[in-house]
């Protein structure tokens, strides 16, 4: 698991102490504040993952701590310590967003058992968030590239933007080169209600695209930038750069107003990424062959992606998919389904993204809950395929290469002919590959065992007719 950062906030320096040594560890690095102030300065560095704070401090409170840490849009959990208990505070801070309250005095047990809690829900969050991005991504280039002209994928481009983004203003500013071809797209009340907002942001978004950088801009910012321009500036906007191969040049502004979160770091990337996806979609809208083909090198990418996570299965994908040419081909199977089963075989894990490292690469045996975890990846795998119609017929082998011919296996438990046919085959070149890999539980077994216990699984575990075929494939193979 990837190292966390603590941030204690309190103005006992004794309790600060304590905690902190309580609290650190290989895997944790615990910072202290005295106060909300000391601590907002020590958040605006960024890395803090969860925030434990007093409430009653001078300069800055853990309640108006919390509050800032929503306004500036921080990226941090935050349990809250305090001696003034009182169901109005418990309500308050649970409202601002606080994971968990406790009362002073504390066990420091009972602490420790809070922050494992906190970091833990944290970390799973993390992880749906990425299979959440991932599959925000796909859904996006799929939709633009079913558009059939520039007019229609802009307007499908800006309703995607404010579906993930929620901005109460979102505009499209296209170069000043290319305007005589095109107009700007300025939507939502902060454009409407002040003329001189949607001129500064034409004007923002002009040096965007000749800087080539996305921008962030805080309500400070705005409100220094802005100053003399508009009475009512926006407390929260990004824009990034739209490049199109000269048929769109431009860049994409999201606004919001003060009674939303602001905007962060990791909304401005993923902003980022729906540009660079735009950009693609423009360039190539004539090509949708060329779209589609895009959408799969992203998945074999994000396959390679998977597999850096876990040492022990680099190129295990790229190995399963040639195997399954391999047997394929002994089948005397079609070329579609020749070509099924090698795309399969390259994208049959990417479901594993959305699986926590320390559970990929744990070297003993996984207890029930991380079992369950790890079974969840061929679904996580179909959800995030089936957002590319031209994989469509991946989806059932993804899905279910890890069912039993005796109906043990997961996710569905189906049995026999009821397991698709190409999932079988996939489950027993897959296998094979795992068995004669070195893996974090164990060690690589030689073709000979690894045709052994094949053979002793087949009828219940394998498809007993492939793995005869497949053993006759590598029998006629040197070792």
């Amino acid at each position: 698991m990837s190292a966390r950062t603590i941030l204690l906030v309190d103005d006992e320096p004794r309790l600060l102490e304590t905690c902190k040594e309580a609290l650190e560890g290989p895997s944790r690095a615990v910072l202290t504040a005295g106060d909300g102030a000391e601590a907002l300065e020590l958040l605006a560095r960024g890395g803090v993952d969860l925030v434990i704070s007093d409430l009653k401090m001078p300069r800055l409170s853990g309640m108006e701590l919390m509050r800032r840490i929503a306004e500036q849009g921080l990226d941090a959990d935050v349990i809250v310590l305090t001696g003034y208990g009182t169901v109005q505070n418990a309500v308050e801070c649970l409202k601002l967003g606080a994971v968990d309250y406790l009362l002073k005095p504390f066990k420091i047990a009972d602490l420790s058992s809070a922050v494992e809690d906190a970091l833990r829900e944290r970390g799973l969050r993390q992880e749906k968030g990425k299979v959440d991005q991932l599959v925000t991504m796909l859904n996006l280039q799929s939709v633009l590239s079913s558009q059939n002209d520039q007019r229609s994928m802009v307007k499908e481009f800006l309703n995607q933007v404010r579906g993930a983004f929620d901005p109460d203003g979102i505009a499209l500013f296209f170069s000043r080169e290319s305007l005589g071809r095109r107009r700007d797209i300025a939507l939502g009340p902060f454009f409407r209600a002040e003329p001189q907002t949607r001129e500064w942001f034409a004007a923002l978004a002009d040096r965007l695209l000749h800087q080539g950088r996305p921008k962030l801009l805080s309500a400070e910012a705005l409100g220094r930038a802005m100053a003399g321009v508009a009475a009512n500036p926006p407390a929260s906007a990004m824009g990034v750069p739209v490049a199109g191969g000269g048929q769109a040049t431009g860049a994409v502004v999201v606004l919001r107003g003060a009674g939303k979160p602001a905007y962060t770091g990791d909304d401005l990337h993923l902003l980022a990424i729906f540009a660079s996806h735009a950009s693609l979609c423009f360039e190539s809208q004539r090509n949708c062959a060329m779209l589609k083909e895009i959408n799969r090198e992203i998945l074999y990418s994000l396959a390679s992606a998977v597999e850096a996570k876990d040492t022990y299965t680099r190129g295990h994908s790229e190995r399963v998919g040639a195997y399954g040419v391999k047997l394929g081909r002994a089948l005397s199977l079609t070329g579609r389904e020749i070509d099924l089963l090698r795309m399969a075989g390259v994208l049959h894990d990417i479901g594993k993204i959305g699986v926590p490292d320390h559970i990929l690469n744990k070297p003993a045996g996984l207890t029930a809950e991380e079992a369950r975890v790890m079974r969840q990846h061929p679904g996580i795998g179909r959800t995030i395929l089936s957002k590319v119609s031209a994989l469509e017929g991946v989806l059932p082998i993804v899905t279910h290469h890890h069912e039993r011919v005796n109906g043990r296996g997961y996710p569905d438990a189906l049995a026999g002919e009821d397991i698709p046919f190409l999932a079988r085959a996939l489950c027993v070149v897959d296998s094979y590959e795992a068995m004669i890999s070195n893996r974090a539980y164990h060690a690589a077994r030689t073709p000979a065992e690894a045709a052994r216990l094949l053979a002793e699984g087949a009828g219940s575990q394998w498809d007993a007719e492939l793995v005869e075929v497949w053993l006759g494939v590598v029998g006629r193979e040197p070792h």
